[in-house]
């Protein structure tokens, strides 16, 4: 190869990889609820739902319902912080919400930290919807009894990856570009961590629960990429 021709494969992939980090740099968190210092939620006792948890980074719902109105909500020490939001009285079909906008985005992602006392529930399934209504079930799965041999008990010092989750959701293209999305961990058995039978005296804990999104590439910058890329070969060809 000559020259002119090294000169053309550099133009080319300078072209290439200015596309590449236009589109890399877009991944954008929706919002993150770690439960932290002023939106750490107040303890609550003897209620059916508990609503209102604003993130930490961006702008969300975070919520709670179960079946008993003897539920307490509370915030024990999370996975290496301070705080997570914590209920008992569990029961099928109890969950946690997380609702968001994806105006604008694409690309889906949850990521979160979870776990249960060995009394509380194993079995999960998380979900999704666009309505707040109908609700599609994504994946099962199950949760490490809080400091299940090898794991350290969750704490507010180092945290544990044992206990740590992530879904890529961006095969469903029902969630991209929505007013609102709403993401649950919703309880499917009655199996308990330990592999014994959930009790109502059970636990069952979340923290660090992160909705990201890549944003929609506009139609303007592409097509500034692009007339990058066409110009530059222009005039590698004349």
């Amino acid at each position: 190869m000559g020259k002119l021709g090294e000169d053309f494969m550099k133009r080319t992939l300078f072209v290439l990889g200015l596309m590449s980090v236009v589109a890399a740099s877009q991944a954008v968190v929706i919002a993150t609820w770690t439960f932290e210092g002023t939106t750490t939620p107040a303890d609550l006792t003897d209620s059916v739902a508990y609503g209102g948890w604003l993130p930490e980074v961006g702008t969300g719902i975070g919520s709670g319902l179960h079946a008993s109105a003897l539920t307490d909500w509370s915030t024990p020490a999370g996975n290496g912080s301070a705080n997570s939001i914590s209920s008992n009285q569990w029961a099928v079909g109890d969950f946690y919400q997380f609702q968001v906008s994806t105006i604008s985005l694409n690309t889906i992602t949850v990521s979160w930290s979870q776990t249960s006392s060995g009394t509380g529930p194993r079995d999960f399934n998380l979900q999704y919807s666009t309505d707040g209504t109908s609700f599609t079930t994504f994946a099962g799965y199950t949760v490490l009894a809080n400091g299940a041999s090898p794991n350290a008990f969750w704490s507010s010092g180092t945290p544990v990856p044992a206990y740590n989750f992530n879904a890529n959701l961006s095969s469903v293209t029902a969630l991209n570009n929505q007013a609102n999305i709403f993401i649950r961990m919703t309880v499917s058995s009655t199996v308990s961590a330990s592999g014994g039978t959930l009790a109502l005296t059970g636990t069952g804990r979340v923290d660090d629960v992160s909705i990201g999104g890549t944003v929609v590439p506009e139609p303007a910058t592409m097509a500034v990429v692009g007339l990058g890329a066409a110009a530059l070969l222009r005039r590698r060809r004349k």
